[in-house]
């Protein structure tokens, strides 16, 4: 086959794909077309949402779940329950326990919960996830926080990027080692009826001291 020949098959070729492309793009736009998908999100208690908006053509339907949900078939999705609430570009969140904004928060909810900052978020295949990896012991801090009633009532926020925690009494604490302060929390209650402001600081030694 000559170099001519083999030139004007593969532009023809080309030109056969193209137009099957074009042809496909006509056919699903005219067959097309939006309508409501129920569906139900189970978390923990089974609720009906109109979304989202699936795109049917004649011989299929493509239908689009919420981000960071989980498919259960049966048009029903799982939902991530939330588990800290995160301040971040101005807006407060819920954030699942792998750190994945699940909800917006209420303002009940960010007066009476501890609140945590200093977390930076990336959008990764339509959900908002933390970046980086390096949060473990922040994480067990956070977690024996919430564990304990009294601490919850306690502590206002907590700020990943600073290593510092602020109660609701106004009094800063500068945490050197979140891991230490899990084990040793209870010394945060010695501040509940502190008549002060005065600055903390939490060391790495498990040891409590007054800053100024």
């Amino acid at each position: 086959m000559s170099l001519l020949l083999r030139t004007a098959v593969c532009t023809m070729a080309i030109m056969i794909i193209w137009l099957m492309a074009i042809a496909n793009f006509v056919i699903e736009s005219f067959f097309s077309g939006p309508v409501v998908q129920l569906t139900r999100i189970v978390n923990p208690e089974e609720i009906l949402v109109e979304f989202p908006t699936a795109f049917r053509r004649s011989w299929k339907t493509d239908i689009i779940y919420p981000p960071a949900t989980i498919d259960i078939s049966g048009s029903r999705v799982f939902l991530k329950p939330g588990r800290y609430l995160v301040h971040y570009n101005g807006n407060y969140y819920w954030v699942s326990d792998d750190f994945v904004i699940v909800d917006y928060a209420s303002i009940e909810e960010i007066t009476g919960y501890p609140v945590i900052g200093g977390l930076n978020f990336i959008l990764t295949e339509g959900i908002y996830r933390v970046a980086g990896k390096d949060i473990d012991e922040f994480t067990g801090a956070v977690e024996g926080i919430l564990a304990d009633r009294r601490l919850v009532g306690l502590v206002s926020y907590l700020d990943y990027r600073q290593n510092s925690m602020l109660l609701r009494r106004g009094i800063k604490v500068k945490v050197l080692d979140w891991g230490r302060l899990n084990a040793n929390k209870d010394l945060l209650l010695q501040l509940e009826n502190a008549s002060d402001r005065s600055e903390y600081i939490f060391l790495s030694d498990g040891k409590l001291l007054r800053a100024r």
